[in-house]
């Protein structure tokens, strides 16, 4: 599972949506420049040394960031606050981009997370 198909994967989505979504891809690749770009669990996702850092995927009325972990979003209760959760996800707007700022933050307590094992 290669770059590629995450291209194919992204191509199934209305122009709008798409752009907010490879944008978002774009944002994390310059975050992650060591990571493999793969589909895992059906999504778009960054992988180090096999382990799945963030993923992200595009539904009809939001799209999502899975940072595989909810111990992450726990950690960020008032960054998040504006944004619907699940217990592994956060959802965001269709036609709004994720905030790249938020999206360091994510990323940063991940990282902690994954220190912590």
């Amino acid at each position: 599972m290669t770059k590629a198909l995450v291209n194919a994967h992204l191509k199934g989505f209305e122009t709008p949506q798409r752009k907010i979504l490879e944008t978002l891809r774009d944002q994390i690749a310059q975050e992650l420049p060591a990571a493999n770009q793969v589909i895992k669990y059906g999504i778009p996702t960054f992988v180090i040394d096999g382990v799945p850092i963030i993923g992200f995927n595009g539904y009809k009325k939001h799209n999502s960031i899975f940072p595989y972990s909810g111990s992450v979003t726990s950690k960020l209760i008032a960054e998040l606050a504006n944004y619907e959760q699940t217990k592994g996800s956060i959802h965001f707007s269709i036609d709004k981009p994720f905030p790249r700022s938020l999206l360091k933050k994510v990323l940063k307590a991940k990282f902690e997370q994954l220190a912590e094992r």
